[in-house]
Protein backbone atom coordinates (compact mmCIF):
# COMPACT_ATOMS: atom_id res chain seq x y z
CA UNK A 1 0.00 0.00 0.00
CA UNK A 2 1.17 3.51 -1.03
CA UNK A 3 2.24 6.05 1.66
CA UNK A 4 0.49 9.34 1.08
CA UNK A 5 2.68 12.42 1.28
CA UNK A 6 2.69 15.67 0.23
CA UNK A 7 4.98 16.28 -2.69
CA UNK A 8 7.20 19.09 -3.33
CA UNK A 9 5.78 22.22 -5.57
CA UNK A 10 5.27 20.57 -9.20
CA UNK A 11 7.14 22.47 -11.97
CA UNK A 12 5.02 20.54 -14.59
CA UNK A 13 2.56 23.34 -16.32
CA UNK A 14 -1.41 22.56 -15.77
CA UNK A 15 -3.98 22.88 -18.57
CA UNK A 16 -6.29 25.43 -16.66
CA UNK A 17 -9.09 26.00 -19.16
CA UNK A 18 -9.42 22.13 -19.45
CA UNK A 19 -9.29 21.49 -15.24
CA UNK A 20 -12.27 24.51 -14.75
CA UNK A 21 -14.07 23.16 -18.21
CA UNK A 22 -14.15 19.45 -16.19
CA UNK A 23 -15.44 21.51 -12.96
CA UNK A 24 -17.75 23.46 -14.81
CA UNK A 25 -19.12 20.39 -16.27
CA UNK A 26 -19.43 18.48 -12.94
CA UNK A 27 -21.24 21.45 -11.60
CA UNK A 28 -23.98 21.60 -14.27
CA UNK A 29 -24.23 17.81 -13.72
CA UNK A 30 -25.11 17.61 -9.79
CA UNK A 31 -28.81 18.74 -8.59
CA UNK A 32 -28.21 21.09 -5.66
CA UNK A 33 -24.37 21.67 -6.65
CA UNK A 34 -22.92 24.43 -4.24
CA UNK A 35 -18.95 24.29 -5.28
CA UNK A 36 -15.93 21.84 -6.11
CA UNK A 37 -12.35 22.50 -6.19
CA UNK A 38 -9.17 20.50 -7.07
CA UNK A 39 -7.06 20.55 -4.31
CA UNK A 40 -3.51 19.54 -3.76
CA UNK A 41 -2.77 17.70 -0.79
CA UNK A 42 -0.87 20.76 1.05
CA UNK A 43 -4.65 22.39 1.20
CA UNK A 44 -3.54 24.65 -1.60
CA UNK A 45 -6.65 25.03 -3.66
CA UNK A 46 -5.44 24.37 -7.44
CA UNK A 47 -8.77 25.05 -9.34
CA UNK A 48 -12.63 25.90 -7.64
CA UNK A 49 -15.75 26.03 -9.64
CA UNK A 50 -18.81 27.58 -7.15
CA UNK A 51 -22.26 28.84 -7.37
CA UNK A 52 -23.48 32.33 -6.48
CA UNK A 53 -19.36 33.43 -5.78
CA UNK A 54 -18.96 31.18 -2.82
CA UNK A 55 -15.40 30.80 -2.38
CA UNK A 56 -14.20 27.94 -0.54
CA UNK A 57 -10.25 27.82 -0.30
CA UNK A 58 -10.12 29.08 3.18
CA UNK A 59 -11.87 25.45 4.05
CA UNK A 60 -9.44 23.31 1.67
CA UNK A 61 -6.83 23.24 4.20
CA UNK A 62 -9.48 20.97 6.61
CA UNK A 63 -10.14 18.71 3.79
CA UNK A 64 -6.54 17.80 2.79
CA UNK A 65 -6.36 17.45 6.99
CA UNK A 66 -9.16 15.31 6.83
CA UNK A 67 -8.06 13.58 3.87
CA UNK A 68 -4.48 12.41 5.12
CA UNK A 69 -6.18 11.35 8.77
CA UNK A 70 -8.06 9.21 6.93
CA UNK A 71 -5.65 7.92 4.58
CA UNK A 72 -2.95 7.44 7.45
CA UNK A 73 -5.83 5.63 9.46
CA UNK A 74 -6.38 2.69 6.28
CA UNK A 75 -2.71 2.59 6.10
CA UNK A 76 -1.59 1.84 9.41
CA UNK A 77 -4.83 -0.29 9.98
CA UNK A 78 -4.19 -2.02 7.03
CA UNK A 79 -7.65 -1.98 5.99
CA UNK A 80 -7.16 -1.67 1.93
CA UNK A 81 -6.67 1.71 -0.21
CA UNK A 82 -8.43 4.53 -0.17
CA UNK A 83 -11.38 5.24 -2.19
CA UNK A 84 -13.37 8.68 -1.28
CA UNK A 85 -14.74 10.35 2.11
CA UNK A 86 -18.32 11.51 2.18
CA UNK A 87 -19.18 14.06 5.12
CA UNK A 88 -22.81 14.51 5.53
CA UNK A 89 -24.06 18.01 7.87
CA UNK A 90 -27.58 18.96 8.40
CA UNK A 91 -27.91 20.55 5.06
CA UNK A 92 -24.65 19.95 3.48
CA UNK A 93 -23.20 16.28 1.81
CA UNK A 94 -18.99 17.11 1.39
CA UNK A 95 -17.43 14.34 -1.23
CA UNK A 96 -13.49 13.96 -1.25
CA UNK A 97 -11.73 11.64 -3.49
CA UNK A 98 -7.63 11.38 -4.71
CA UNK A 99 -7.57 12.42 -8.62
CA UNK A 100 -4.40 11.26 -10.56
CA UNK A 101 -2.20 8.31 -10.52
CA UNK A 102 0.59 10.76 -9.02
CA UNK A 103 -2.07 10.87 -5.76
CA UNK A 104 -1.50 14.76 -5.40
CA UNK A 105 -4.52 15.86 -5.64
CA UNK A 106 -7.68 15.68 -4.82
CA UNK A 107 -11.30 16.78 -5.65
CA UNK A 108 -13.94 17.94 -3.07
CA UNK A 109 -17.47 18.71 -4.35
CA UNK A 110 -19.86 20.44 -1.83
CA UNK A 111 -23.73 20.00 -2.75
CA UNK A 112 -26.95 20.48 -0.71
CA UNK A 113 -27.95 17.95 1.92
CA UNK A 114 -30.83 16.93 -0.47
CA UNK A 115 -28.32 15.66 -3.30
CA UNK A 116 -27.85 11.86 -3.46
CA UNK A 117 -23.88 11.00 -2.64
CA UNK A 118 -23.98 8.02 -4.35
CA UNK A 119 -25.21 9.85 -7.82
CA UNK A 120 -22.62 12.50 -7.06
CA UNK A 121 -19.58 10.03 -5.97
CA UNK A 122 -20.47 8.66 -9.90
CA UNK A 123 -20.38 11.93 -11.59
CA UNK A 124 -17.09 12.62 -9.98
CA UNK A 125 -15.40 9.43 -11.12
CA UNK A 126 -16.89 10.35 -14.62
CA UNK A 127 -14.94 13.43 -14.67
CA UNK A 128 -11.99 12.07 -12.78
CA UNK A 129 -9.75 11.41 -15.95
CA UNK A 130 -10.41 14.82 -18.21
CA UNK A 131 -9.15 16.29 -14.44
CA UNK A 132 -6.04 14.04 -13.97
CA UNK A 133 -5.00 14.45 -17.86
CA UNK A 134 -5.50 18.84 -17.16
CA UNK A 135 -2.70 18.35 -14.08
CA UNK A 136 -0.14 16.67 -15.66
Amino acid sequence: MEKLTVPPPRSAKRNYPSLVAALQTLGYSITGFIATAVVGLDGQPIAQVTVDDIDISALCGYFSSILRGVVGSLQEGGWGDYEDTVITSVNRHILIRLVGSDKDAFHVLVTARESEPSESLEVMANVEAAIATALH
